[in-house]
C-alpha cells in the first residue's frame, strides 16, 4: 500500500479596489419610524429590516450619467451596513411608445464592482426606487421597498414570517403526454427572447397604487422589472410592456370590466380593447383584500390567441417580492408552459420533482402546512420548469428573436454511479466560460417525479424527490446531505418540517436522477447548459462508515496512524470500488485540500502519516476512488505540533532483487527547533544496506535520500524498517516497510471450489493460496479448456475473486498467475465448475379478484407461497388492475426474507389501469393510453433487489389507495420466478411434490392436502350451532349442552370434563342434559360415505350463578346507605319494607331515624336473602337494639360522653335494676341476662341523652 502526501501551500493575493472603499454620499442610515414599522408588520412580513433615508436627487444625478456602453456607477446598501458600488445600465421595461409617454419610469440593471456574481435590478419612478439585489448564494436575495417619505426599507426575503400565506393557483395542471426529453437543450442559442406583454390593472390594483394610469404603471413596472431580471438570466426571455397598456389600466373598481370571472374577463378586455394581434402574452394585476390568488388560464398560452390574455394575479398588497416572485413570476411561468413541481398533492404532470411544497418558483413555498419546505419561494425556476418553458417555446413563432454575443459555458459530461445506501455522496461539475465578466454558477437538482410530502419524506421513500432543490452557487460541488447533517452523523430524515434541511440519503435500492444546470449570468441575457445523471442506490453495499477517530484525540505531526472503514460490500460488484481516496480537513470538515492517501485498497483500513498542519477540527474524509460516495470520520480531533517531521512519500516500497533502491525524505522542523540530527536505521536485516546521502541535518527543508543496497543477498519478503533522527534533546522516528521480490515465481494453487464442482451459485467465490511474493493475481474463467473463449480476467489484490460475468448450466475453467512489481509467472493448473440449472415457473395468486373500495383509503393484499428452498436468479410481476386515478396508489411487492419493492408509486396521475407484466430488462413505463400501464415495463424500484433470495415462502402483493373517492379491483396476479436448481414436480400445485411425497396426485386446484398431499375436508363455516344452558341454581347440576348441524352427516361427539365423558353418534342434533357447572371440551367427527371430515374441538362453560354478595355502608353524616351488589343481574332491594328493583350494582337509600330493616334478594331463591338491620340514632334521644332480646342489649347514645345511669323498670312500674355506665363510645352493651321473660322499660340519665325505651325479654 502507497501513501502520497500533497502539500498544499495557499497564497493570498490581496486585491485593493477603488468603488470598494468608496462610499456613496447619498445613502444614509436611518431610524424605524412608527409608520415604517407599520409597513414592515403588514405588508412586507419581515422579521428584521433596515431603514436608510436617500438624497434623491444626487441619487438621480448619478443615474443621468449612463453612458450605453459603459453605463455609470451608483450605490446601494446591503444588509451588512455596506454601500455597494454598481455598474449599472438601463434596460427599460416599456416600449419605446411607453416610454415617450411615461418618460419618467425607467428600469436598470448592474453588476457589482466587487463581486459580478451580485447582481441588481431597480425601477426608478417619481415614487421613488425599488430593487432586487440576487446572486448572494445563502444570504439571500435583498429587496428595497419605499418607505414613508425618503425613506425606504431594506429587508432580506430569507427573513419572511414563517407564516402560510394562502395563495391559491387555479390553473388547471397539464399533463405531459410524454417525459421530458433528457437531451433537450436549455439556453444556448446565443439568443434573447422578447415577448410584448398587456398587463392590465383593475380598479382596485390603480387606486392603491395612487389612484392614477402613472401609478399603476409604476408599480407595473416595478414587478417586470424583477420578473425581468429572473427570466433573462434563466430563460433568455425579456418581456416589454406594449405602448397601448394604459389604455387597460382601469381607474374605477365599480366600472371596470373585472367584476368575477376575472381569468375570460381579463382575455375579452384584451382582445377587444388592444386586439389579439397587438401582444404575446397578457396578464391582469388585481387588488382585493384578504384575497391571494392567480390563474394564468392555460399551461402554454403565450402567442396563441384567444388564450394569452387569460391570466390574473390578485393579492392583498399587490407590490414587492411576493407579489413580483411567488405570484406573478409564479403564473408567468405557467404561461410560458410550466407546471407545478411540488409534491405534496398528485398533479400527475411529470415534473412533481421537488418535496413538500417545493422551493422554486414553480413550487409553493410558503402556502401548504405542514408541507412547507420554506416560507417563500427562491428567485430561479428549477431545472424541471425550464426544459419544460425551453420546449414550448420551439412550438411558438411570436415574439422578436435578438442575437447575443454571449457565449454560453462548456459543460464536461457527468457520469452515472452506482453508490452504496445510507451514504453520503457529492456530485461535481466542471464548466467553463469563454466571455470575460461572467461568473458561472452550479445547480444540482433531483428530478425524480413522485408524491413526496412531509409525512412520506423519508429514506425509504421509494420514489420522488429525497433533496430539496437549492439555489444556484459558484461552488461546482453539492454534498448530500448537505456537509453540517454530515459531520453531525444525520445522513437521514423523516418529517421534516419548515426551515428544515429536506435531504436524506436513501436506506433502500432505488434510482436518484439529478440535473446539473450551469448559468453564466449575463446581464444582457443568460446561457444556460445542463447534463443529467442517474445515481443508483444498491441494496447490496452499504452504509459505508468510517469507524476510527470516533472519539476526541490528539495526534502528533509526522506520526503514523490508522484510520479504519466499514467496506459493507462496496469493493464488491456492482459498487466496485476497488480503491479509496484519503484527505484531511484542517477546519473541522468544511474543505478537504490535503490527499493523506491515494487509490489505496478499499480493505477496511490504511495507515497514513499524520500531515504537519496543527490544528484542533482535523477530519478524515474515506472516498471511493473514481465514485461519488465518501465518509467522514464522527468527531474532530487535534494535530499537534512536532519538533521534527521525516517527510516520505510513501510508508511502503518495492524493490526488484538485485536492484538497488532510493528512498527520498523531507526533513522538516517546526516550533524554532535547529538541533542536528542525525539519521539512522533500526532492524535492517542482514545483507541490506542503507547510506543516507547526508548523514546529519539541522535546517528545515532538508531533502535527504536513502540507498538501499545488497538486495541480492537478502531473502525475498516484508521488512519493517525505522528510520530515525536523533537530536541532542530530541528523537523523532517512521517506520517504512521495504517489500523485496524477485522474478522467481511459484505455481499459484487453486483452493476453491473444489475442481468438477458441480450446481455452483453464480455468486460464487474463487480462492487461491496467496504468497508473500506475489503482489497481485490475473485470474482468467473461459468456456474451454484451451482458454479461447476467456469471459472475464480481472487482475485482483488479494486471493479472492466473485465473477459477474457468469450463466447458469454452464461449464467454466478457471486459472491463476502471479505478478509483482518484477515481472510475472506463469498460468498453473486450472480447474472447472458448473454452474447450477436455471428454471421458471409462473404461479397465480388465489381469491381474485379483489375490490378497492372507493370509500376511505383502503389497502387489500394478496399472496403467492412457493414450497421449495431455492435461490431467486430472476422475477416478474404480471399484473392486471383496475382503478379510476392511479396517482392515488402504491403498489409494493415483498418477499418473504421482507424486502419490498416498489412497482408503481402515486404515478400517472388522472389515468387509469395497469395490465402490465413488471421487468427490470424492459424500458420505465410511459402512463399512455388504456390501460395506461401497459406491456411489458420496467417497476419503479429494482426487482433485482430479490434476487439471491430464497422463493420459499409467502410473497405479499400490496395495493395502498391513499385518496378517497376513486376505486377499482385487482383482477390478476402472478409472479413468474426463476431459480438457480431444478423445481421438484407438483402438477396439482398443492405444495406437496410428486416425486415420492404425494400419495394423492391430482387433487383439484386450491383444495387443502395434508403432509402426503391428500385431500383435507373439513366441516362448513358455522356448520354447527352450540347452544348452552347454565344451571339454574349453585349444584343443581341441571346445565345442559345441544348441538345442531346444517348439514346431516354420519357424526361422533365426545364431551369430556367435570366427571363427564360421553361418545354419542348423531345425525342433526345431539342434547346432553344434567350437566353441573365446568369447563367441558367438545370434539366432532364426521363421515360421508368415504369421506373422512377433520375433527373440529371447542370448549365450552357451564356456568352457574354467583353468590349473593351485599355490603352495605352507612353514611353517619347524610344518613344514607350505600349498598353494593354482586352476584346477579337484578336485585331486589327492600328498605323498610319498601321494594325496588335495580339492575345497577349500587344504589344509595335514605335511612330514617331509629331501627331500619335492609332486605336483598334476587329471582333465585337459591342464593338465599341477605338481611341487616340498621339503627339511626338522633343526639338525643337514646336508641336500643335488638328488640326483643334474650341478655345484651346494645345501646346508641350519640355525643354522649362521661357517666349515664340505668334504670330498668319491671312493666308495673317497680325498678328492678340500677346501675352507672361509664361510655367508651357511641354504643354501649349492657347486661340484662339476670331479667326474667317479659316486658320492661329502660330509662337512660345522661347529660346530653335522656329517655326511655320499651323492652321485651324472651
Amino acid at each position: 500500500m502507497v501513501t502520497k502526501l500533497r502539500l498544499v501551500f495557499s497564497i493570498t493575493i490581496v486585491f485593493f479596489s477603488f468603488y470598494g472603499t468608496a462610499q456613496s454620499n447619498y445613502w444614509n442610515d436611518a431610524v424605524l419610524s412608527d409608520a415604517n414599522k407599520r409597513i414592515v408588520r403588514n405588508k412586507l412580513a419581515v422579521e428584521e429590516v433596515k431603514v436608510f433615508s436617500l438624497d434623491d436627487s444626487l441619487f438621480r444625478a448619478k443615474l443621468t450619467q449612463n453612458n450605453v456602453q459603459t453605463g455609470s456607477i451608483v450605490y446601494f446598501p446591503d444588509d451588512d451596513g455596506k454601500q455597494i458600488a454598481f455598474k449599472v445600465f438601463e434596460a427599460n421595461v416599456f416600449s419605446k411608445e411607453l416610454s415617450i409617454k411615461y418618460p419618467n419610469i425607467k428600469s436598470y440593471r448592474g453588476v457589482s464592482m466587487d463581486n459580478s456574481t451580485k447582481r441588481i435590478h431597480f425601477s426608478v419612478s417619481p415614487k421613488g426606487i425599488q430593487s432586487m439585489m440576487t446572486g448572494r448564494g445563502e444570504k439571500g436575495m435583498l429587496f428595497m421597498e419605499k418607505g414613508i417619505g425618503l425613506t425606504y426599507v431594506l429587508y432580506n426575503r430569507n427573513n419572511h414570517n414563517a407564516k402560510d400565506i394562502g395563495f391559491i393557483c387555479k390553473t388547471s395542471p397539464k399533463i405531459l403526454e410524454q417525459s421530458l426529453s433528457s437531451t433537450a437543450k436549455l439556453v444556448d442559442d446565443q439568443t434573447l427572447r422578447k415577448f410584448r406583454v398587456a398587463i392590465a390593472a383593475s380598479g382596485e390594483y390603480t387606486n392603491y397604487h395612487g389612484g392614477t394610469k402613472a401609478g399603476a404603471l409604476t408599480a407595473i413596472n416595478a414587478t417586470l422589472t424583477r420578473v425581468n431580471g429572473i427570466f433573462e438570466r434563466d430563460l433568455g426571455v425579456t418581456l416589454e410592456l406594449i405602448g397601448t397598456t394604459d389604455e387597460v389600466i382601469y381607474l374605477d373598481s365599480e366600472t371596470d370590466p373585472f367584476t368575477g370571472s376575472l381569468s375570460s374577463q381579463t382575455q375579452n378586455v384584451l382582445t377587444s380593447v388592444l386586439g389579439e394581434e397587438s401582444y404575446d402574452i397578457g396578464h391582469l394585476f388585481n387588488q382585493k383584500d384578504d384575497t391571494l390568488d392567480g390563474n394564468s388560464g392555460f399551461i402554454g398560452s403565450v402567442c396563441r390567441d384567444n388564450r394569452k390574455g387569460s391570466a390574473y394575479t390578485t393579492f392583498s398588497d399587490p407590490e414587492g417580492d411576493v407579489f413580483d416572485i411567488d405570484l406573478v413570476a409564479h403564473e408567468m411561468g405557467h404561461q410560458f408552459g410550466a407546471n407545478h413541481t411540488f409534491s405534496h398533492l398528485s398533479e400527475g404532470t411529470s415534473v412533481q420533482v421537488e418535496p413538500g411544497s417545493g422551493t422554486t418558483i414553480m413550487g409553493y413555498a410558503g402556502i401548504t402546512g405542514a408541507n412547507n419546505v420554506a416560507s417563500n419561494s427562491d428567485d430561479y425556476f428549477h431545472y424541471s420548469s425550464i426544459l419544460q418553458i425551453r420546449e414550448y417555446l420551439e412550438t411558438v413563432s411570436c415574439g422578436e428573436t435578438m442575437a447575443l454575443t454571449n457565449v454560453p459555458p462548456v459543460l464536461n459530461p457527468v457520469q452515472n454511479y452506482i453508490i452504496p445506501k445510507t451514504t453520503a455522496f457529492v456530485l461535481t461539475g466542471d464548466a467553463t466560460d469563454a466571455d470575460v465578466g461572467d461568473i458561472i454558477t452550479y445547480s444540482w437538482e433531483q428530478i425524480d417525479n413522485g408524491i413526496v410530502t412531509q409525512a412520506t419524506f423519508g429514506p425509504t421513500s421509494p420514489t420522488g424527490a429525497m433533496f430539496r432543490s437549492l439555489p444556484p452557487t459558484t461552488v461546482p460541488e453539492r454534498y448530500f446531505p448537505n456537509l453540517d447533517r454530515i459531520l453531525s452523523g444525520s445522513l437521514t430524515q423523516t418529517n421534516p418540517g419548515l426551515g428544515d434541511a429536506w435531504e436524506t440519503v436513501s436506506s433502500v435500492e432505488r434510482n436518484l436522477n439529478f440535473s446539473l444546470t450551469v448559468r453564466d449570468n449575463a446581464l444582457n441575457g443568460g446561457q444556460l447548459v445542463s447534463d443529467e445523471i442517474a445515481v443508483l442506490v444498491s441494496n447490496d453495499a452499504g452504509p459505508f462508515i468510517v469507524t476510527s477517530q470516533s472519539a476526541p484525540a490528539a495526534y502528533v505531526a509526522g506520526e503514523v496512524q490508522t484510520i479504519s472503514w466499514d467496506v459493507a460490500n462496496t469493493n464488491l460488484a456492482p459498487v466496485s470500488a476497488e480503491t479509496v481516496d484519503i484527505f484531511l480537513s484542517i477546519d473541522g470538515g468544511l474543505t478537504y485540500p490535503t490527499i493523506v492517501a491515494q487509490n489505496v485498497p478499499n480493505d477496511g483500513t490504511h495507515d497514513v502519516v499524520i500531515p504537519a498542519q496543527p490544528t484542533s477540527s482535523a477530519r478524515f474524509m474515506v472516498r471511493a476512488h473514481n465514485n461519488i460516495f465518501f465518509a467522514i470520520n464522527s468527531v474532530d480531533f487535534t494535530i499537534t505540533a512536532s519538533e521534527i517531521v521525516l517527510n516520505f512519500d510513501a510508508l511502503e516500497y518495492e524493490i526488484c532483487k538485485p536492484d538497488d533502491l532510493v528512498v527520498d525524505f523531507n526533513y522538516e522542523t517546526y516550533l524554532g527547533f535547529s538541533e542536528e540530527s542525525t539519521f539512522s536505521i533500526v532492524s535492517l536485516p542482514p545483507g541490506l544496506n542503507a547510506t543516507f546521502s547526508s548523514p546529519t541535518a539541522n535546517t528545515n527543508n532538508t531533502p535527504i535520500s536513502i540507498a538501499f543496497t545488497g538486495t541480492n543477498s537478502v531473502p525475498i519478503g516484508n521488512y519493517p524498517l525505522t528510520v530515525r533522527a536523533t537530536a541532542p534533546t530530541f528523537t523523532k522516528e517512521l517506520e517504512i516497510t521495504l517489500n523485496l521480490y524477485d522474478t522467481t515465481f511459484t505455481e499459484v494453487q487453486l483452493v476453491a471450489p473444489t475442481d468438477g464442482f458441480l450446481n455452483a451459485s453464480k455468486d460464487l467465490t474463487l480462492k487461491w493460496e496467496s504468497n508473500i511474493q506475489n503482489t497481485a493475481y490475473v485470474l482468467e474463467i473461459a468456456t474451454d479448456a484451451a482458454f479461447t473463449n476467456i469471459i472475464e480476467s480481472p487482475t485482483v489484490s488479494t486471493n479472492v475473486y466473485m465473477p459477474t460475468a457468469l450463466e447458469n448450466n454452464t461449464e467454466y475453467f478457471w486459472r491463476v498467475k502471479p505478478i509483482n512489481s518484477c515481472g510475472e509467472g506463469v498460468f498453473g493448473a486450472s480447474r472447472t465448475f458448473t454452474t447450477i440449472n436455471f428454471n421458471c415457473i409462473s404461479q397465480d395468486a388465489f381469491g381474485l379478484p379483489l375490490d378497492i373500495s372507493s370509500s376511505g383509503t383502503p389497502t387489500i393484499i394478496s399472496r403467492i407461497s412457493f414450497f421449495e428452498d431455492l435461490s431467486l436468479a430472476d422475477l416478474n410481476v404480471n399484473l392486471d388492475l383496475e382503478h379510476t386515478f392511479l396517482a392515488d396508489l402504491v403498489i409494493s411487492l415483498t418477499s418473504p426474507a421482507g424486502t419490498t419493492v416498489v412497482l408503481v408509486s402515486s404515478s400517472c396521475g388522472e389515468a387509469r389501469n395497469i395490465n402490465a407484466v413488471f421487468d427490470d430488462d424492459a424500458l420505465p413505463f410511459t402512463c399512455t393510453g388504456n390501460p395506461a400501464v401497459n406491456g411489458t415495463v420496467r417497476p419503479l424500484g429494482s426487482l433485482s433487489s430479490f434476487n439471491g433470495e430464497s422463493i420459499l415462502g409467502e410473497w405479499i402483493l400490496e395495493v395502498k389507495d391513499n385518496a378517497p373517492s376513486d376505486g377499482g379491483r385487482l383482477n390478476a396476479f402472478a409472479l413468474e420466478v426463476c431459480v438457480e436448481g431444478n423445481f421438484r414436480p407438483d402438477a396439482d400445485n398443492d405444495g406437496v411434490f410428486d416425486d415420492g411425497d404425494d400419495l394423492c396426485l391430482d387433487t383439484p386446484t386450491g383444495q387443502e392436502v395434508d403432509a402426503s398431499g391428500c385431500p383435507i375436508f373439513r366441516f362448513p363455516t358455522e356448520n354447527f350451532n352450540v347452544s348452552l344452558q347454565s344451571e339454574t341454581c349453585r349444584t343443581n347440576n341441571d346445565g345442559q349442552i345441544q348441538i345442531e348441524a346444517k348439514i346431516g352427516l354420519d357424526y361422533e361427539v365426545t364431551v369430556t370434563g367435570s366427571g363427564v365423558n360421553v361418545v354419542q353418534n348423531f345425525t342433526d342434533s345431539f342434547v346432553l342434559p344434567n350437566l353441573s357447572a365446568g369447563t367441558y371440551a367438545i370434539c366432532i367427527n364426521g363421515t360421508d360415505g368415504t369421506i373422512v371430515y377433520e375433527e373440529e374441538c371447542l370448549d365450552v362453560v357451564i356456568t352457574e350463578p354467583d353468590i349473593l354478595e351485599v355490603s352495605a355502608i352507612v353514611a353517619l353524616d347524610s344518613n344514607q346507605l350505600t349498598v353494593s351488589l354482586e352476584g346477579s343481574a337484578l336485585y331486589n332491594v327492600a328498605l323498610n319494607g319498601v321494594v325496588q328493583q335495580t339492575e345497577l350494582s349500587e344504589v344509595t337509600l335514605d335511612l330514617k331515624d331509629g331501627a331500619n330493616i335492609l332486605k336483598v334478594s334476587t329471582n333465585l331463591p337459591c342464593q338465599g336473602v341477605y338481611e341487616e338491620d340498621i339503627i339511626v340514632a338522633s343526639n338525643t334521644s337514646p336508641v336500643v337494639f335488638p328488640n326483643p332480646f334474650t341478655d345484651f342489649i346494645e345501646a346508641y347514645l350519640g355525643r354522649e360522653s362521661g357517666n349515664v345511669v340505668v334504670k330498668v323498670f319491671s312493666a308495673t312500674g317497680r325498678l328492678v335494676k340500677s346501675d352507672s355506665l361509664t361510655l367508651n363510645g357511641p354504643v354501649t352493651r349492657i347486661d340484662l341476662s339476670e331479667l326474667s321473660t317479659g316486658l320492661y322499660y329502660v330509662q337512660f340519665l345522661g347529660e346530653n341523652s335522656k329517655g326511655t325505651v320499651k323492652l321485651i325479654k324472651r
